[in-house]
């Protein structure tokens, strides 16, 4: 799944685009923000309920929250920015899993077959470097995790992130969130703005900046054209 980072970079492109249908004012915006946040409050464990998962495809890796399961408990508070940006979260999530990862990589299992069971996944293929690893050395910083990392300074300067002030927000968050662990994730994005620069993302193996960039983009206009 995206990073904190890579969330709040696909936030701002939908705030930008909001800004152009409607106004909108700063407390909408960091309400907005702590909302694209907050299904990461959760262990990784318990993402199942945060992330509104089906819970009899858990054994599947490609996983993506699906979305009217959130809808069906929470549409009528939409109006809410807190619960929009929740449903950002979620919307990029999905998509990300069934339509960005099939361009970047691939599962295969021990005979070669593709795989998408979690526990029977033994390789991976990188399509951008025309390689296969073992899925533990995917699942890495020398790989997809630490892509990541190397991704974080250029999204975090070119998107001007912002770390929403959360603490002051009235808000009634969803009974699957864990607000707690908000102050946790926003003390780690401002160690990120402050320790990651542009430059390191020339570096990465798994992803393509460009065609991440145009998915991040189509992204956040279908959300805006399915939810705004």
């Amino acid at each position: 799944m995206p990073g904190y980072v890579i969330h709040l970079a696909e936030a701002e492109l939908i705030l930008d685009k909001m800004r152009k249908l409607r106004q909108i004012d700063d407390a909408f915006e960091q309400a907005f923000l702590t909302g694209t946040l907050l299904p990461d409050t959760r262990l990784k464990g318990e993402k199942c309920f945060s992330h509104f998962w089906d819970p009899d495809k858990l054994e599947c890796l490609a996983l993506g929250p699906e979305l009217a399961r959130f809808t069906d408990k929470y549409g009528q508070r939409l109006n809410e920015p807190v619960m929009l940006g929740y449903l950002a979260h979620l919307h990029l999530d999905a998509r990300y899993v069934t339509e960005y990862w099939p361009t970047v990589m691939a599962f295969y299992g021990c005979t070669g077959e593709p795989e998408y069971r979690k526990a029977h996944i033994a390789e991976v293929e990188i399509k951008r470097l025309q390689k296969c690893v073992p899925v533990s050395q995917f699942f890495s910083v020398d790989y997809y995790y630490g892509d990541y990392t190397k991704l974080n300074g250029y999204f975090i300067h070119k998107y001007h992130l912002r770390v929403p002030k959360w603490q002051s927000i009235p808000m009634s968050p969803p009974e699957e969130v864990n607000l707690q662990d908000m102050q946790m994730i926003c003390r780690e994005l401002d160690h990120l703005k402050k320790e990651c620069h542009a430059g390191d993302e020339k570096r990465i193996q798994v992803f393509e900046l460009g065609s991440l960039e145009r998915f991040m983009a189509a992204s956040a206009e279908k959300f805006c054209d399915s939810y705004i």
